[in-house]
């Protein structure tokens, strides 16, 4: 009655390569913007949407894998993929609002 079924989980370490290009991303996002930085909204921007077209692209290819050679999906796999979207969306969030303009009539009384 068993059925031996492996598990496929050779993409997993691409994927844990994807996440940690998008943390190391948002911890640039979070640090304030100097007068020289090269990291802009443009830079983060499309970092976070070419990496989500990566995942969406490799988590596509190993659903053909899985269902060409009978083998069972990776649940843990399917929560990075979920991280890794959560980082494309919430790196450009987080740099437009640490980084963006004071307004022009505001004050600092220091």
């Amino acid at each position: 009655m068993g059925t031996n079924i492996e598990v496929f989980t050779q993409l997993r370490p691409i994927f844990y390569i994807v996440l940690g290009f998008l943390v190391l991303f948002l911890i640039l996002s979070l640090i304030p913007r100097g007068r020289d930085s090269k990291i802009n909204m443009f830079l983060i921007l499309m970092i976070s949407v070419t990496h989500l077209v990566f995942a969406s692209s490799l988590l596509v290819t190993e659903n053909w894998f899985l269902e060409e050679f009978s083998l069972k999906g990776d649940s843990i796999t399917f929560y990075i993929y979920l991280a890794i979207l959560v980082l494309s969306i919430l790196n450009p969030i987080v740099f437009f609002l640490r980084n963006k303009k004071k307004r022009r009539n505001s004050y600092n009384f220091r």
